[in-house]
């Protein structure tokens, strides 16, 4: 069974559609990723199966719990909650809390959201920064880190959550090259152990590299690649 369905979603903004008839699947294991231009969607999309953004149309079902576009707002977001025990979600922009240390943005959704005890979550906290490659900055600010570094803690910060499914928003915006390909070894390793994974990126070296199936975003359409 799919971790992830999806089925018929569309959504305009101010006239304008950005995305329709969108239907996919993620399994387990599977690395899934959508390309095509700034502005063409993408990242609204990405956003929509984490409850952020609300479709106009259609449903995303995640296990046992159900988006549905026109749900009441309360019962929306009482199952987008529910999905984000399941759905982790890296955003572009990384969005780590500059005035705390790395361990500390890893620990802050263990220790707040799951109530773990905090020396159980610094623990698994240091894991997963030596899974990601950045223990050795643990005790750095964010602020301080590199592009990369700061992609890398905030992937530990996402798998602290303890995620089936990761969603990552244009994770190579701000890697050299290297970088990129270094981040794409990570995330295959990832995928290895049984993480489901869908990135949105314009970036199409990066999804060759990763991708177990590939979705050009072209005019509000999802279409699959050879």
């Amino acid at each position: 069974m799919s971790l992830l369905e999806v089925e018929g979603l569309g959504k305009s903004f101010a006239g304008r559609v950005l995305f329709t008839d969108v239907s996919l699947q993620l399994d387990p294991g599977e690395a899934v990723a959508i390309v095509g231009p700034s502005g063409s969607g993408k990242t609204t999309l990405l956003r929509c199966l984490d409850g952020f953004d609300r479709a106009d149309r259609g449903s995303i079902t995640v296990g046992r719990h159900r988006l549905q576009a026109g749900d009441p707002a309360h019962a929306f977001a009482v199952a987008a909650r529910s999905i984000r025990q399941t759905v982790g979600f890296v955003f572009q922009g990384c969005h780590l809390f500059s005035h705390r240390t790395v361990v500390e943005n890893v620990m802050e959704g263990p220790v707040f959201v799951r109530r773990e005890a905090p020396g159980e979550a610094r623990r698994r906290a240091m894991e997963l920064l030596e899974v990601v490659g950045v223990n050795h900055r643990a005790s750095a600010l964010s602020r301080e880190l590199s592009g990369g570094e700061q992609q890398r803690a905030a992937i530990a910060r996402a798998l602290a959550m303890r995620p089936e499914i990761l969603l990552l928003d244009e994770p190579t915006s701000a890697l050299d090259p290297a970088r990129a390909d270094s981040l794409a070894a990570l995330l295959r390793e990832l995928v290895r152990g049984g993480l489901a994974l869908m990135v949105v990126t314009h970036d199409p070296p990066f999804a060759q590299a990763l991708a177990t199936r590939t979705f050009q975003m072209d005019h509000g359409r999802l279409a699959r690649q050879p």
